[in-house]
C-alpha cells in the first residue's frame, strides 16, 4: 500500500488494508500482541491500563490534506475484544478533524467511570495543522465519545500554522489541559498565536476554562 500509486491506494488498497485490519483486530489473540513490525509503519498507542489500543495511519492518497485512518481495539465490558473505526472517512464533507493520528492516551477516573483522553495530530493542507483532544469511554461492546466534555464542541480542536507549536499538555494529577492560544486572523488567512496559554480543568464532567 505504501509503495503503490496514490490513485490505487485511494481506490482499493487503503480500504482493503483497513478491512483486513478490522478483521484481524477482532481476534482476541491479537489484543496482547505488540505488533513490533507493524508499529514501524503505523502508530499504535495503548492506554495505561492496557484496555484499549489505537491504530492510526496515513492513507497516503496524495495532496497536502492527509487522510488519516484510526481504529480502536478494546476489551468490552463482557470481556469480548472489539475493533471499531474512529474516523468516518467523510471528514472533508463534514468539516470534522477526527481524521487524525492518535499519539497519546490518558485515563481519567471520574465517579467510578473510566474515560480515555486522547491527543491526535492531523493536517488538512494549505499550511495548516491541527491537534484534536477527544474523550471516550467503553459502554458495553461500543466505544462511545463524550459529546459534552468540552463546552464549545464535542471535541477540542486547535488549528494553527505548520510553522507554530500548540504545546498541548495534560496534567493527570490536576486533570488540566494546557495549550497555546491561537485566534483567527482573516488578513493573513491563518490562526495566529497570541502568546497566551489556555488552561482547561475537568470539573463536573466538562473541561472548563480557568
Amino acid at each position: 500500500m505504501i509503495s503503490a500509486e496514490p490513485q490505487l491506494r485511494y481506490d482499493s488498497l487503503s480500504p482493503a488494508f483497513k478491512s483486513q485490519l478490522l478483521k484481524y483486530l477482532a481476534n482476541p489473540i491479537t489484543f496482547r500482541n505488540e505488533f513490533d513490525l507493524l508499529s514501524k509503519f503505523i502508530t499504535i498507542k495503548t492506554s495505561p491500563d492496557k484496555k484499549i489500543k489505537f491504530y492510526s495511519w496515513d492513507d497516503l492518497t496524495g495532496g497536502t490534506w492527509h487522510n488519516t485512518s484510526c481504529v480502536a481495539q478494546f476489551e468490552a465490558d463482557n470481556g469480548k475484544i472489539v475493533a471499531q473505526q474512529i474516523n468516518s472517512g467523510k471528514e472533508a464533507e463534514l468539516g470534522e478533524y477526527v481524521d487524525s493520528k492518535i499519539y497519546e492516551v490518558f485515563e481519567l477516573n471520574i465517579e467510578l467511570e473510566k474515560f480515555f483522553l486522547t491527543f491526535a495530530w492531523g493536517t488538512h493542507g494549505s499550511g495548516h495543522q491541527h491537534q484534536i483532544v477527544q474523550m471516550f469511554k467503553i459502554r458495553g461492546d461500543t466505544l462511545v465519545k463524550c459529546n459534552s466534555c468540552f463546552t464549545d464542541n464535542k471535541d477540542l480542536v486547535i488549528e494553527y500554522p505548520r510553522s507554530d507549536k500548540a504545546n498541548l499538555i495534560f496534567d493527570p494529577i490536576k486533570n488540566i489541559l494546557y495549550f497555546n492560544e491561537f485566534i483567527s486572523d482573516e488578513e493573513i488567512g491563518f490562526n495566529r498565536p497570541t502568546g497566551k496559554t489556555i488552561s482547561l480543568e475537568f470539573i463536573n464532567g466538562v473541561f472548563t476554562k480557568n
